[in-house]
């Protein structure tokens, strides 16, 4: 049954990431930690995300933004430690309430189109390394920043997709370093592997079909609904 749901939640995350280019560990962390009430929870949506990223990222590299790219990674060396002290420190009903709380803080602005002066990228960087390595979150600053800046598509596709994959791969090194999460729990996470594959195949498919606008305002009102969830659920 557990591995049923999360195969599933995997599936959706990875459908919503296809479609809109982001969103697959903002939906997948708070509904895992509602199946799996440990720290191991948040680092498979983090290892899942990571795969995610990286094999999208040969079709995407080349309209990354290497300049703008540099600024955000510097910027998350700074926060990637400090996220890994609060992860160890946090309890898991803590973890949910932060990650429920910043993805309605995240949702909200892109739902209703307000876009904020967020300075130059290091400091959009830092956030997103220390949500990165404390509850498996990098994309929400980083989704913000792009689009109040109006980068493009394709642009904001390759950017942030090259962004996670680096920061992913640290954030996922420092969670399995830091003592918190239970090795034994984290195989079934390769049985979840193809629904990252279904899911993206389902996702491009219905982003094709579906006009982009609508598709992206469900996708927020989605990620609203679940910080929600997650924070009624650590109360």
């Amino acid at each position: 049954m557990e591995w049923g749901l999360s195969f599933l939640i995997v599936l959706v995350s990875a459908a919503v990431q296809a479609g809109t280019g982001f969103g697959f560990a903002i939906l997948a962390i708070p509904l895992l930690l509602l199946v799996h009430q440990d720290h191991s929870a948040v680092s498979v949506a983090l290892g899942l995300s990571l795969i995610s990223s990286v094999s999208t990222l040969p079709r995407v590299v080349r309209d990354t933004d290497r300049s703008l790219l540099r600024k955000l990674l510097i910027g998350s060396l700074f926060g990637l430690p400090l996220g890994g002290v609060v992860f160890v420190m946090l309890d898991i009903y803590w973890l949910k309430l932060v990650a429920g709380i910043c993805i309605i803080l995240f949702a909200i602005p892109l739902l209703i189109n307000i876009r904020l002066p967020l300075g130059n990228g290091k400091g959009i960087g830092f956030a997103s390394g220390f949500l990165g390595s404390s509850i498996g979150m990098p994309g929400p600053p980083v989704v913000l920043y792009l689009l109040s800046n109006k980068i493009g598509k394709q642009t904001f596709r390759g950017t942030s997709i090259a962004y996670y994959s680096i920061v992913n791969a640290i954030s996922f090194t420092i969670q399995m370093m830091s003592g918190r999460v239970n090795v034994s729990e984290m195989s079934y996470a390769v049985l979840l592997i193809p629904a990252i594959f279904v899911g993206q195949a389902i996702g491009l498919a219905v982003a094709r079909g579906l006009n982009q606008l609508w598709f992206r305002r469900a996708t927020f009102i989605l990620l609203i609904a679940t910080g929600v969830q997650a924070v009624l659920s650590s109360i």
